[in-house]
């Protein structure tokens, strides 16, 4: 197992969002490393965490140190007492409902989104829904899971360690998005008390039957969210898409604001770009647009905190009294 190189579990603050080409490299090295682990016991092994997610060319969350191990395979047992000592395996204990797939006709793995709960004890919240994220991606060869395969397989679950989590992620998590860095912009905002943006938002170029999809958007306030990445700056052809893109945009009256890796860097960073948005949402309402102290996520994803509606909402009222 040794042999293969697998693709670095960790990532820079920098990186983007894997490729679909690059998810299936990794695919194809790690069935490569799991036939030749396969040769070695006759035990049936079912992959998990970072293996399952390799396996069905998911984009991985950023994870503990302790999770950093690429060489090793994460297998599932109903209890340690089941496990098998092979050289290259680590498992997990699992007592709650298990749900699993064959990948490449050899190769059994849990779904996607019993993969996700299998993480909920070791990944901060928010990569939690990241991860919950990347597996409901807009573009159809990426998407995994819908949001109706979360809420039913913590509906049928009775406890697990980390199912407290994963409720919790589940109010906030959104489907069709396009890569894991605009969930991180969206939770950054939200981290400073601003309002969830939508996600994706169809906007109909104006005089034409043609839509355009704003990564994140405030449609009351005409306010659209777009991250760039890497290939976003190292391409001239890209660069020119996205100025045309701009400016059609700008043209029907939205405010346009981009975001990069920067505005993500540090806790700095991300409140400095709550700021600008909070500022754009001001020259709109004309009223202050204050941020809040920087949020745990746990209070992000705070039930009574979600149901507040957004300032324009009592912006509007005030109009009409």
């Amino acid at each position: 197992m040794a042999r293969h190189t697998l693709i670095p579990y960790g990532r820079n603050m920098t990186d983007e969002s894997i490729s679909l080409k690059a998810l299936t490299e990794l695919k194809n090295l790690r069935m490569q490393a799991c036939a030749e682990l396969q040769n070695r016991t006759r035990q049936p092994l079912v992959y998990t965490r970072s293996t399952a997610l390799e396996l069905l060319s998911i984009e991985k969350p950023r994870t503990p140190r302790m999770e950093k191990r690429d060489s090793v395979a994460w297998a599932v047992v109903p209890s340690l007492q089941r496990r098998c000592h092979v050289r290259g395996v680590k498992y997990l204990a699992w007592t709650g409902p298990l749900e699993t797939q064959v990948v490449g006709r050899h190769y059994e793995c849990v779904t996607p989104v019993c993969a996700w709960a299998h993480y909920a004890a070791v990944l901060p919240l928010d990569e939690l829904i990241v991860l919950g994220e990347s597996m409901m991606r807009r573009d159809k060869r990426l998407k995994r899971a819908e949001i109706d395969d979360f809420v039913r397989f913590i509906a049928g679950a009775d406890r697990f360690e980390g199912i407290r989590r994963c409720r919790l992620a589940l109010r906030v998590i959104r489907e069709n998005t396009d890569s894991s860095m605009e969930t991180r912009t969206r939770l950054a905002l939200m981290r400073y008390g601003l309002p969830a943006p939508d996600v994706n938002y169809e906007l109909t170029v104006a005089g034409t039957s043609r839509s355009l999809y704003l990564d994140m958007a405030y449609p009351t306030l005409k306010i659209a969210i777009e991250y760039d990445g890497n290939h976003h700056r190292f391409s001239s052809d890209q660069v020119l898409r996205d100025d045309k893109r701009r400016d059609m945009i700008e043209a029907m009256g939205w405010r346009y604001l981009k975001v990069t890796f920067v505005d993500l860097s540090n806790e700095r960073a991300e409140e400095e770009l709550s700021q600008r948005v909070a500022t754009a949402m001001e020259k709109v309402l004309r009223i202050p647009v204050p941020l809040e102290p920087r949020l745990a996520i746990e209070q992000v994803c705070d039930g009574h905190r979600l149901k507040r509606k957004p300032i324009w909402e009592h912006r509007a009222r005030l109009f009409a009294n």
